[in-house]
């Protein structure tokens, strides 16, 4: 997943740009590798925060309209988070573990993913389509981005499992 973050806004590019966002990319790919193999969060989350920028910098200069693309970002920086934190917790545990315990941290970190993808896109897509002036329209994507802003705060109370 880290991999397709780091290399995407250079496909996206052309030129000397594509060439600068590949380099800001494997920066971060090559920061999470050192986050990740010395279990310092820190050096995640700040890997993270360079993916996320060269996508970031693509947009600032590539200047491409409304792009439905960034839900697929967005929801590929959370797992991608998700998954690195997960590693080091792993290395941490020592008890015995109870039966599916893993299944059921695998399936709900999945079903948030998808459902963060899934409400990124409609307010992405409610954001394109809204020039129009549609208040439907208008409504559907104020009341995706609430549902986004609910399934954000849910997830960073959830227990921990």
């Amino acid at each position: 997943m880290a991999g397709w973050l780091a290399v995407w806004p250079a496909l996206l590019s052309h030129g000397d740009r594509a060439r600068l966002l590949l380099a800001v990319g494997l920066a971060g790919l090559a920061v999470l590798a050192v986050g990740m193999a010395a279990a310092r969060a820190t050096a995640i989350a700040a890997a993270l925060a360079v993916l996320g920028a060269s996508y970031a910098l693509h947009l600032i200069l590539d200047r491409p309209p409304v792009d439905t693309r960034a839900a697929l970002v967005g929801a590929g920086l959370l797992s991608a988070a998700e998954l690195a934190f997960w590693s080091i917790e792993l290395r941490r545990e020592v008890a015995a573990q109870e039966p599916g315990r893993h299944l059921r941290r695998l399936t709900a970190e999945i079903s948030l993913c998808l459902g963060g993808l899934a409400l990124a896109a409609l307010v992405l897509a409610a954001a394109d389509i809204g020039h129009g002036g549609n208040a439907a329209v208008q409504v559907a994507g104020a009341a995706a981005a609430i549902a986004l802003a609910v399934l954000a705060a849910v997830s960073l109370r959830r227990p921990q499992t």
